[in-house]
């Protein structure tokens, strides 16, 4: 089975699957933003910020898009070719008795505070319910994360759990907020 590449447009940005064509573009992307990612995402070994580590991965990606378990997605604003963010729709189940995905994103620090990830998340839910056909959105953050807290809110993304010692980053374990938004228009699959 062969998916096509999604690619969802709004006003100011487009949301598009990566590829294995973008590994220059996520290495730029994290290393530019290793200080800003650092208290939301694990340790990295430094080859993380190569243009092999990524190819591989990028590629990767593509076989579990294919398998239907998750879309890996980019942000560009505009017409730049450099990435503004990524955004991803993981851990994906369509079949019964769940219909559900994970939704996790990070954007560029200089594109904060603009709007911008609320535009690209609105995008990725829009895709995830009314193409896939997921009933429901998860999605979390560290309680300190007050910007990802606004923007799922925002979203219309519900508390649903606290989790004491979640995530290890940093060095230290950190709490984390379990978050959902369910799809109104949900309809049993025909297959």
């Amino acid at each position: 089975m062969s998916l096509e590449r999604v690619r969802l447009e709004g006003p100011r940005v487009v949301v598009r699957t990566s590829s294995p064509d973008d590994a220059r573009r996520f290495v730029s992307y994290f290393d530019r933003n290793r200080e800003h990612l650092a208290p939301w995402e694990p340790a990295r070994d430094p080859s993380f910020y190569t243009e092999e580590y990524w190819a591989a991965r990028l590629r990767d990606y593509d076989v579990e898009r294919e398998r239907g378990a998750l879309h890996r997605m980019v942000i560009l604003e505009g017409a730049e070719d450099e990435l503004a963010g990524v955004v991803s729709l993981v851990e994906i189940v369509q079949r019964a008795p769940v219909w559900r995905g994970r939704v996790g994103y990070s954007l560029d620090a200089t594109k904060e505070g603009r709007g911008l990830m609320g535009e690209a998340l609105g995008l990725v839910v829009r895709y995830a319910f009314e193409v896939l056909n997921l009933k429901r959105l998860l999605a979390g953050y560290m309680p300190h994360n007050a910007r990802s807290a606004r923007v799922l809110e925002r979203a219309g993304f519900v508390r649903e759990g606290y989790y004491k010692d979640y995530f290890f980053v940093g060095g230290q374990w950190h709490d984390h907020v379990e978050t959902s938004l369910l799809n109104p228009a949900w309809r049993v699959p025909l297959s």
